[in-house]
């Protein structure tokens, strides 16, 4: 795979990680809220 291609891959690798990390934050912040 060349450079360009791979480092597509890890951005948008590392963008699903941030929204599933944001997901999950606000989850919690939520769950916190609802107690």
């Amino acid at each position: 795979m060349d450079a360009p291609a791979r480092a597509a891959a890890k951005t948008a690798a590392d963008a699903k990680a941030a929204a599933a990390k944001t997901a999950a934050d606000a989850a919690k912040a939520a769950a916190k809220s609802a107690k």
